[in-house]
């Protein structure tokens, strides 16, 4: 088996093995999302808003410089999220609140900003939608990499199976698959963030004004 074909597997074992986590994640996710886009009209005034986010209203400069900045630090912090969920899955609640919580902010912040409800599509919506796709997705498998943590102190106290000698070894070696599939899963989001930051500089204002001009 090649090595895209092993990775595919533990990509799809990931959703057939762990549908709760996911459907926990995907909802945890609109939940913060509509909270979060509400919970502005009280956070915020509208005029903190529009102060804070009035850039939202301006054109963006097509930047390969930008573009990096916008990878390298939403990747660094799916990184650190996914690293931090080894606690009880901290990363993974840290990491809907903040960042899918303020992407509901500044879905309500541009229409206050801008003026213009449509401006929400024009410089949010298209990559905002890959960015949160890819927290959803580290999210998925941060909580695969806590539960394989579970797992594998479970199985070193009383193990289920005996594949190996030694109680971490063999502990290892009957919950690898897990950790396979969590981090196949945070390699996945790892590429849709790249691509998000690649439509945040480059597409989303193009394809806004397409959007915008046809409705």
């Amino acid at each position: 088996m090649s090595f895209s074909d092993k990775y595919f597997s533990y990509v799809k074992g990931a959703f057939a093995d762990h549908k709760g986590l996911f459907i926990f994640t995907v909802l945890f996710a609109v939940f913060c999302w509509v909270g979060a886009y509400f919970a502005a009209d009280v956070l915020y005034t509208p005029d903190e808003l529009i102060q804070d986010y009035s850039y939202l209203a301006q054109e963006t400069f097509f930047s390969f410089d930008d573009m990096m900045d916008i990878i390298i630090n939403n990747c660094l912090l799916n990184v650190i999220y996914y690293i931090e969920s080894i606690f009880f899955g901290y990363g993974a609640f840290e990491d809907m609140l903040v960042n899918i919580g303020m992407s509901g902010i500044v879905s309500k912040a541009t229409e206050l900003a801008c003026g213009d409800p449509f401006l929400f599509i024009k410089l949010t919506c298209l990559h905002g939608f890959f960015e949160d796709l890819s927290t959803v997705l580290n999210n998925f498998a941060s909580f695969i990499l806590f539960s394989f943590i579970v797992r594998s102190i479970k199985d070193v106290l009383s193990p289920s199976q005996h594949l190996a000698n030694g109680r971490i070894t063999n502990s290892l070696e009957i919950n690898k698959k897990h950790l396979y599939q969590s981090l196949a899963i945070f390699i996945l989001a790892f590429v849709v963030m790249i691509f998000a930051g690649f439509l945040e500089e480059y597409i989303s204002i193009p394809f806004g004004n397409l959007i915008t001009s046809i409705f």
